[in-house]
């Protein structure tokens, strides 16, 4: 039963990682056996309306590299569109894309996909402005379920991604 060990250590080293590997676990040679499996792809559906162009390639970026691969939406239309066709499970947006849009995109995300969580990115800069808090107050209100704020530490992300996923 050599195979039965070293199945039990790679359950193991999965147990402890906890729910950031969600996906196909990739073997590569490994000399090392305290070397983490890796997850070679991902499928946690991700949609992304993030209209800030600096954001958005930072946590497109990011997200790349930690095997997710988001749809990137370009206006609210082709977002609702999505939702009607396909289950997703997060939704990843920004202050910019709800001042656009209205808080309604919000409402409209809720009723098509009830069980999607949704992330919204604020600069904090609009922390100053009295208008902007009102809009986060809102937006949480509607039932956002995270707002982080810049500047994004890495592993804000990546944790609430893994953990909606």
């Amino acid at each position: 039963m050599p195979g039965f060990f070293s199945l039990s250590n790679r359950f193991a080293e999965l147990f402890l990682q906890g729910p950031r590997i969600t996906g196909k676990l990739y073997q590569p040679e490994r000399h090392n056996l305290r070397e983490k499996p890796i997850a070679k792809h991902k499928r946690t559906p991700i949609l992304m309306l993030v209209g800030n162009s600096q954001t958005r390639d930072y946590l497109s970026g990011l997200l790349a590299e930690n095997n997710y691969f988001p749809f990137l939406m370009t206006d609210s239309a082709e977002l609702l569109h999505s939702l009607k066709e396909k289950k997703f499970a997060i939704i990843l947006i920004d202050c910019r894309a709800v001042t656009n849009y209205g808080t309604r995109i919000l409402s409209k995300i809720k009723v098509s996909c009830p069980r999607c969580r949704i992330i919204n990115f604020c600069d904090k800069e609009h922390l100053r402005d009295q208008a902007h808090r009102e809009l986060i107050k809102e937006v949480m209100d509607i039932g956002v379920y995270a707002c982080i704020l810049a500047p994004y530490q890495d592993w804000e992300v990546l944790s609430l991604v893994s953990y909606c996923a």
